[in-house]
Protein backbone atom coordinates (compact mmCIF):
# COMPACT_ATOMS: atom_id res chain seq x y z
CA UNK A 1 0.00 0.00 0.00
CA UNK A 2 1.42 3.21 -0.58
CA UNK A 3 0.05 6.47 1.44
CA UNK A 4 1.25 9.90 1.93
CA UNK A 5 3.57 11.09 4.89
CA UNK A 6 3.70 14.48 4.70
CA UNK A 7 4.68 15.43 8.40
CA UNK A 8 6.11 13.58 11.45
CA UNK A 9 3.43 13.01 13.99
CA UNK A 10 4.39 16.24 16.01
CA UNK A 11 2.81 18.23 13.34
CA UNK A 12 -0.57 16.47 13.55
CA UNK A 13 -2.35 19.35 13.46
CA UNK A 14 -0.45 21.28 11.11
CA UNK A 15 -1.44 17.82 8.66
CA UNK A 16 -5.10 18.36 9.62
CA UNK A 17 -5.49 21.92 8.45
CA UNK A 18 -3.41 21.01 5.03
CA UNK A 19 -5.36 17.72 4.33
CA UNK A 20 -2.26 15.79 4.55
CA UNK A 21 -1.47 12.90 6.70
CA UNK A 22 1.41 12.11 9.03
CA UNK A 23 3.58 9.04 9.52
CA UNK A 24 1.92 7.00 11.78
CA UNK A 25 -1.79 8.16 10.54
CA UNK A 26 -0.61 6.16 7.49
CA UNK A 27 0.89 3.48 9.34
CA UNK A 28 -2.42 3.17 11.56
CA UNK A 29 -4.61 2.85 7.90
CA UNK A 30 -2.41 0.33 6.79
CA UNK A 31 -2.73 -1.65 9.67
CA UNK A 32 -6.40 -1.26 9.99
CA UNK A 33 -6.45 -2.04 6.32
CA UNK A 34 -4.54 -5.06 6.89
CA UNK A 35 -1.88 -4.19 4.57
CA UNK A 36 1.26 -6.33 3.68
CA UNK A 37 3.49 -3.54 3.03
CA UNK A 38 3.29 0.29 3.38
CA UNK A 39 5.47 2.43 1.42
CA UNK A 40 5.07 6.27 2.43
CA UNK A 41 5.74 9.45 0.65
CA UNK A 42 4.69 12.86 -0.53
CA UNK A 43 7.33 14.34 1.98
CA UNK A 44 7.55 17.94 3.38
CA UNK A 45 10.43 20.08 1.92
CA UNK A 46 10.92 21.47 4.98
CA UNK A 47 12.63 18.49 6.64
CA UNK A 48 16.55 17.81 5.83
CA UNK A 49 16.08 13.61 6.61
CA UNK A 50 13.61 11.40 5.97
CA UNK A 51 14.98 8.88 8.42
CA UNK A 52 12.59 9.75 11.22
CA UNK A 53 9.57 9.38 9.01
CA UNK A 54 10.40 5.81 8.66
CA UNK A 55 11.33 5.54 12.62
CA UNK A 56 7.85 6.67 13.31
CA UNK A 57 5.83 4.65 10.51
CA UNK A 58 7.49 1.56 11.99
CA UNK A 59 6.46 1.76 15.55
CA UNK A 60 2.88 1.65 14.18
CA UNK A 61 3.45 -0.96 11.16
CA UNK A 62 6.69 -2.17 10.94
CA UNK A 63 6.87 -3.30 7.55
CA UNK A 64 7.13 0.09 6.05
CA UNK A 65 9.52 1.83 3.37
CA UNK A 66 10.12 5.13 2.17
CA UNK A 67 9.43 6.45 -1.54
CA UNK A 68 12.46 7.41 -3.13
CA UNK A 69 12.30 9.07 -6.05
CA UNK A 70 13.78 7.18 -8.72
CA UNK A 71 13.22 4.43 -7.26
CA UNK A 72 11.01 1.18 -8.89
CA UNK A 73 9.15 -0.67 -6.03
CA UNK A 74 7.85 -4.63 -6.92
CA UNK A 75 4.28 -4.86 -5.79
Amino acid sequence: MYHEATYLDELQKKAENRFHSTTKQAAMIAKKCGAKRLIIGHFSSMYDSLEKFKEEACEVFQNTELAIEGTCYLV
